[in-house]
């Protein structure tokens, strides 16, 4: 099932879009957005896979709301009267870029697309390999081996690998999906590489510390202190 999202603030042309997308079987419509922050808030109560994005809307763009969103982001096609942005579009991977008013075929071909690129995707394996972070203009790519720990620094989250520091203006709790199993969260500001700890000291209140191979020690919270067992069992075989 195809989970969409349509972003438009004109009623009229949501509906229309709804009334094109209820032709197909496999497309369930799970929200209506107006603003980018309504939409927002509804990719994170809905996880949509696929958005049907305007360009223009009343608090933003539809590029700068494909910026924002959460990972696992959902596919993109743009639904716009401005042929304009189609370049700015793809380049945050839209899936397909419509100008208004679409017709029936139009978004027939848009889904057909969404399937193969979907299709193709949950073939692959799920788990990346790389930390994508941003750099100004410039995209850094991380590989998930070389990442010792994660933790907090006010709005940032500070990535050590290889001797350097990258900033990522992530969630911690979103992090923690994206890194996958070989991460634990030992704080509310701390992840760390299950094979990259050295050594644990206990204290009586529950709490600890944990010592890495890189010579760093980071706290282990008591709140964390059961997951963080169990995950390390499991790691240990």
């Amino acid at each position: 099932m195809i989970r969409t999202l349509i972003v438009e603030d004109v009623a009229l042309a949501r509906a229309g879009l709804r009334r094109l997308l209820a032709e197909h079987g496999d497309v369930e419509v799970v929200g209506e957005a107006a603003t980018v922050s309504d939409a927002l808030a509804q990719a994170a109560a809905t996880r949509p896979t696929l958005a049907f994005l305007d360009v223009e809307l009343p608090d933003g763009t539809g590029l700068a709301l494909a910026e924002a969103l959460a990972h696992p982001r959902p596919a993109f096609v743009f639904l716009t009267a401005f042929p304009d942005f189609a370049l700015p579009a793809f380049g945050v991977e839209a899936i397909d870029y419509l100008l208004k008013p679409a017709t029936a075929e139009d978004v027939s071909r848009a889904l057909d697309r969404v399937r193969r690129v979907q299709g193709v995707r949950s073939a692959e394996p799920t788990q990346p390999r790389h930390l994508e972070i941003r750099d100004g203009g410039r995209t850094i790519f991380v590989p998930l081996d070389a990442i010792e720990r994660v933790d907090a620094a006010g709005h940032y989250l500070c990535v050590h690998a290889l001797g350097q520091v990258h900033l990522l203006r992530t969630p911690i709790a979103e992090l923690v999906e994206r890194l996958g199993p070989d991460f634990v969260r030992v704080h509310r500001s701390t992840l760390v590489r299950l094979d990259r700890i050295a050594a644990i000291t206990h204290r009586r209140n529950g709490d600890g510390d944990i010592s890495l191979s890189d010579g760093s020690t980071v706290p282990l919270s008591r709140t964390f202190r059961a997951e963080f067992a169990r995950r390390l069992a499991a790691a240990a075989g």
